[in-house]
């Protein structure tokens, strides 16, 4: 277990060792946007008003309220674009490779309410790591372990 930001708060985050991968993986809740401080509800608010013509200052306004940086709007937009590309990277037939940002996670998942949440279980259910701002290196989930790892859990067995 660690400690996690959740805007100022700080929350406990559950790690666990999956028996088929033997890998060890962060059990962050929903609510929590992985690799951030912020919400996922914020990050998803600020996302479609920022598809519906809003300017980072109006839709990272809320953000702003939470106590993060006037810098972090911009930052949210670079790691959604980064998202999306790697999204059409692994998923190449998903949807239209000429559409951006919320328009192709839409026509890849079918919702439009909770992209992020949306695209990450997209993800997970094509075996794939959560892509929206998820700080993993693992894009793909193997079937089998190519060999004994080490869990990051201090205590636990190895």
């Amino acid at each position: 277990m660690y400690l996690k930001y959740f805007f100022a708060v700080r929350i406990p985050i559950l790690r666990v060792r999956c028996q088929e991968c033997a890998v060890t993986h962060a059990l962050i809740p929903g609510f929590s946007l992985p690799g951030t401080s912020i919400g996922t509800a914020e990050a998803e608010a600020y996302l479609l008003e920022r598809e519906a013509g809003a300017g980072r200052g109006k839709a990272g306004a809320k953000l702003l309220e939470q106590g993060v940086s006037e810098r972090y709007p911009k930052q949210l937009d670079r790691m959604f674009q980064t998202a999306v590309a790697r999204g059409k990277a692994l998923f190449p037939e998903a949807a239209d490779s000429k559409l951006q940002g919320l328009s192709w996670v839409v026509q890849t998942v079918g919702n439009s309410e909770r992209p992020i949440w949306a695209l990450n279980r997209f993800c997970l259910e094509h075996r794939r790591n959560c892509l929206c701002f998820s700080r993993a290196s693992i894009l793909i989930f193997n079937f089998h372990s190519a060999g004994r790892l080490a869990s990051h859990n201090r205590g636990s067995p190895a």
